[in-house]
């Protein structure tokens, strides 16, 4: 075909027009013009097409062609297309597909164009008859350049595998139903969960895999996610086959491009171990709640018993002491001799002045004199009793000894009542009560007094008490 003056021929066979002196064939007839116009366009088409006989052997091709298999014109023509697939098996059946069928055929396979890698590409093949080779049926072949959609698809395919990836591998789960209420997508940890695959689920009504009950139970959230509002709820969930687990459920609307609410994506969580743990926990809290009620109870009872022996405890001090006294008086009663008329007379004078002095402390130690000194006459069998008041740096002591039989000096002395008494008597005053076996035998009761213990109530006190004390045991004595 000519077109204008023809120059040079470029090497896939197209010719080279001068750009000086453009020149058009001015076709004879309205024919040549037609089929010039198809020519131009099959020649400068963007798809590469061929077309090759039954044996398969190239008959015609384009430039775009020249480009993709990378051979000039002349060297395509009369060659197998064979020559160029890298996949010969899906061309033969892609031609016998043409031999035997009047129809379009389409095959994807790969070329192996003379430079430069493989090529997946589409074969498009439609019959037509020629009219430049004696009416021979060609197939007329559109090869489409396939690698921009391969690698749309291999990265679409990595990124869905990313994607399924971390969907796998994050602990909650992923559903995705239809209105219709059936599943279209679960994760797999949701099908794990359930004791199932994922394939084995979607596509499956909701009321087969959860049973009516389970569904009965997420209606109302279903139903409100269908409306268009986003739900969130924690409830323990039934399914057939399988323990019912607590779940912290999400449910957001599915819309379509138009807007329409067509179905809803569920993000779950499987709680059971939380609540589990949370039921324990309230357990324990009400048990551990009502032994704190039972022991406060106890404690209580048992601080009201406390009080009452303390109360008890002190109406029997009370009583002792006036028993005590009483029997003191009774004993000084019965007694003639002339140590306890000495005694007696000691007693009364020693609270005589304590009236004067307006301290009762002098009456404190003059009961643990006659204390000490009604013991020694009644229990140690003594010849001679000898009562000491003595100053001290840091206070004064009363000392009663005799010569009697004496006590043990062991641990395992046990005092009696009148120790007791006396010992109290010394506390209530600040001072403390000894009682041991001098080396030359009998018993010697001490009662120490502190020097603050003389000095308080100090307002109310004489000066010179310690002395008058003395003086009154030495006169009397």
């Amino acid at each position: 075909m000519t077109n204008g003056t023809l120059g040079t021929v470029r090497k896939n066979g197209a010719p080279i027009r001068s750009r000086r002196a453009p020149a058009f064939r001015n076709p004879k007839t309205e024919l040549e013009a037609a089929i010039q116009r198809f020519v131009d366009l099959y020649d400068f088409a963007p798809i590469a097409y061929v077309s090759f006989d039954r044996a398969g052997r190239i008959e015609e091709a384009n430039l775009a062609a020249t480009e993709l298999l990378g051979d000039l014109r002349d060297l395509l023509i009369g060659r197998p297309f064979a020559f160029y697939v890298g996949d010969l098996d899906s061309f033969m059946r892609h031609l016998l597909y043409c031999r035997t069928s009047q129809q379009q055929v389409e095959t994807e396979l790969e070329l192996k164009p003379r430079k430069g890698e493989r090529i997946p590409v589409l074969l498009r093949s439609t019959p037509i008859t020629s009219t430049t080779r004696n009416g021979a049926l060609l197939y007329q072949t559109a090869i489409v350049d396939l690698s921009e959609r391969k690698r749309a698809e291999e990265a679409l395919r990595a990124k869905e595998a990313e994607l399924e990836a971390i969907i796998n591998r994050t602990p909650f789960m992923l559903t995705r139903c239809s209105r219709d209420l059936r599943y279209q997508f679960v994760s797999r940890a949701y099908a794990e969960m359930l004791g199932r695959t994922p394939e084995e689920i979607a596509g499956k009504p909701i009321v087969e895999i959860m049973g009516k009950v389970g569904l009965k139970t997420v209606s109302p959230h279903i139903e409100r996610v269908l409306k268009g509002h986003t739900v969130e709820y924690e409830m323990e969930v039934s399914f057939r086959g399988v323990r019912a687990p607590w779940l912290h459920s999400v449910y957001t609307p599915d819309r379509d491009a138009k807007g329409n609410v067509v179905g809803w994506f569920a993000s779950i969580t499987n709680i059971t171990r939380r609540k589990s743990a949370e039921l324990a926990l309230q357990e324990s809290k009400e048990l551990l709640e009502a032994r704190v009620r039972e022991r406060t109870q106890e404690l209580d009872a048992a601080i009201t018993e406390l009080r009452n022996e303390i109360e008890r405890r002190k109406g029997l001090e009370g009583e002792i002491l006036a028993v005590s006294d009483r029997e003191q008086q009774r004993l000084g009663q019965e007694l003639h001799d002339g140590i306890c008329q000495h005694l007696t007379a000691v007693a009364f004078m020693a609270r005589s002045v304590a009236l004067r002095l307006k301290n009762h402390r002098v009456i404190e130690v003059s009961d643990i004199a006659r204390e000490a000194v009604i013991n020694a006459n009644k229990h140690a069998q003594a010849r001679e009793i000898v009562i000491r008041l003595e100053r001290l740096p840091r206070g004064m002591v009363l000392r009663v000894t005799d010569d009697g039989v004496g006590c043990s000096n062991g641990p395992k002395l046990a005092p009696g009542l009148g120790f007791h008494i006396m010992n109290y008597r010394a506390q209530v005053m600040g001072g403390r009560l000894d009682i041991e076996s001098p080396k030359r035998g009998g018993t010697r009761v001490s009662c120490y007094l502190p020097t603050k213990a003389l000095q308080s109530h100090k307002e109310n006190a004489q000066p010179g008490l310690p002395g008058k004390i003395a003086k009154a045991f030495a006169a009397l004595i």
